[in-house]
């Protein structure tokens, strides 16, 4: 699939990496995001020497790592010099503790949970809206002007999409921009997506408890490899609800959560718009 022509495209890395950026999404007073600016994908790790020269290229400010600590020591970041770079997990449970949500995990997770589990993977989208470390980072480097910025997980997909939405938050943009820009991961990540191995993988076999008839955990891989390996749109559409559940605008959201008044909004946009 060519992917050249969709909003956002960034070359120089595989369709698999998701990486694409916000610049040119109409936003605020009939602007668009500036170009450049804001870049989401997936982890920069074992990147060949072609993907460090393009990152390199981007000329980055920071690095906002949304993973849990120990998915980051399994597998870091490639900094280009002259970058900075923070984790931050994205992803907590209610104790306080990271989470992991690469696809492996999401599987395991699946597994576990059953048929509630697209119920829980929705409601951890949803908790990522409020008091949530990550993203106040996330804010907080965009009023610092630590642009460019590359911020992403593991599959540059869920902790990521959810950033994706503040972002387009606060620069206006409406919720069918921020929910097209949210499935454009499933155009990226479709050989994935809608190449359900025949076989059960090991890595998921492993998952499987061996009292599982190996039929009945074939047809759960099927149900569970797309949510895994993709995104579901009424996930942002709930997290989209949630920000504005029990507010008058977003806005209000955006100054309830971040402390970001109808001035200092409109100074980011002047600065981040064009």
């Amino acid at each position: 699939m060519d992917l050249s022509g969709t909003q956002g495209y960034v070359d120089g890395f595989p369709a698999l990496m998701n990486v694409r950026e916000l610049g040119g999404i109409a936003a605020a007073g009939g602007r668009t995001v500036r170009r450049g600016t804001f870049y989401r994908g997936a982890a920069l790790t074992d990147l060949t020497p072609e993907q460090r020269s393009r990152v390199d290229g981007m000329g980055l400010a920071l690095i906002l790592d949304l993973r849990a600590g120990f998915e980051v020591r399994n597998a870091p970041d490639y900094v280009p010099e002259g970058c900075s770079y923070e984790q931050v997990s994205g992803m907590l449970l209610d104790d306080g503790s990271e989470l992991e949500f690469s696809q492996t995990a999401i599987a395991k997770q699946a597994v576990k949970i059953g048929r509630d589990f697209p119920a829980f993977r929705r409601s951890l989208y949803v908790s990522m809206v409020h008091g949530n470390p990550a993203m106040h980072a996330l804010v907080e480097s965009i009023i610092a002007r630590k642009t460019p910025l590359y911020y992403h997980c593991s599959a540059g997909k869920d902790r990521t999409g959810v950033a994706s939405a503040i972002i387009l938050s606060i620069l206006g943009a409406s919720d069918e921009a921020i929910l097209d820009d949210f499935v454009r991961t499933n155009e990226y990540l479709a050989q994935l997506i809608e190449n359900v191995p025949d076989e059960i993988p090991d890595a998921f076999l492993r998952l499987i408890p061996e009292s599982m008839d190996l039929s009945v955990a074939k047809q759960l891989m099927r149900v569970i490899w797309p949510q895994a390996n993709g995104v579901v749109l009424e996930d942002m559409q709930a997290v989209l609800a949630a920000m504005d559940e029990g507010h008058a605008s977003r806005e209000d959201y955006l100054l309830d959560e971040f402390g970001l008044d109808a001035t200092c909004l409109e100074e980011l946009r002047d600065y981040y718009l064009e």
